[in-house]
């Protein structure tokens, strides 16, 4: 690649509780999504640039991949089992480093935009802003290449009668949404998933210090049975 002159700056940053990687989802999510607030740099007049912006339902958000180091020309997605050249996939190692998602827009107060369900860390610098529009974006015409090849379906996750009963626990609750957010891909082993084979349909799934136990109902439905919480036998 040859080097060129353009600076880009960021105008913002996106803010939200989540700052861990594997916690954030694939992709922009409305049920499994990080929900946080766009704040937009002081002294630029972006007060006047946000004019407007409120009629819109959602913006396309270009933004950087700050913890992503290096790139890799050929990735493994986390659906499939077969590396992908990096233009065929969202992966954020890529030359440039800069993402883009749709995100819907809850308010907008002064210079902070309050999104929901975006696939966005705490403190990701933002480059730019356009609003969402359905007649230019939305191409019914379109295709998911390699994607449609997969004839993926996604997993339901069902919870166990005990564990249905423990989601007013704060903290039980956003272990179980981290789950069904990694187990609706799919419920079997894979590099981006720790997941161990326990015994016939029985599998184990760990995040952070966390066990989760859960069983392959059929190809469509799991179940979760139960969690080990960090210093806890099963």
């Amino acid at each position: 690649m040859q080097d060129n002159d353009m600076v880009i700056k960021p105008i913002g940053y996106f803010h939200c509780s989540v700052d861990a990687k594997h916690r954030i989802p694939r992709q922009p999510d409305t049920e499994l999504g990080i929900d946080g607030i766009i704040k937009l740099e002081k002294g630029y007049d972006f007060e006047q640039a946000l004019t407007d912006l409120h009629m819109f339902t959602h913006i396309w958000v270009i933004y950087g991949f700050h913890e992503a180091k290096g790139w890799k020309p050929m990735v493994l997605p986390p659906r499939g089992e077969k590396k992908r050249g990096v233009f065929a996939t969202r992966s954020p190692y890529r030359p440039n480093s800069i993402g883009i998602s749709v995100l819907n827009i809850k308010s907008i107060t002064g210079l902070n935009i309050a999104v929901s369900g975006t696939d966005l860390l705490d403190k990701t610098p933002v480059f730019d802003i356009k609003p969402y529009i359905p007649y230019a974006d939305a191409r019914h015409d379109a295709n998911a290449g390699w994607l449609d090849t997969l004839n993926h379906i996604e997993t339901e996750i069902m919870l166990s009668e005990v564990l249905s009963q423990t989601q007013n626990d704060e903290e039980v609750a956003e272990i179980i949404k981290h789950a069904e957010q990694i187990l609706r891909d799919s419920a079997k082993p894979h590099p981006y998933r720790r997941i161990k084979h326990i015994e016939d349909d029985l599998y184990e799934l760990a995040i952070k210090e966390w066990r989760l136990y859960y069983r392959i109902i059929n190809e469509r439905c799991v179940r979760i049975e139960s969690i080990s919480q960090p210093g806890s036998m099963k």
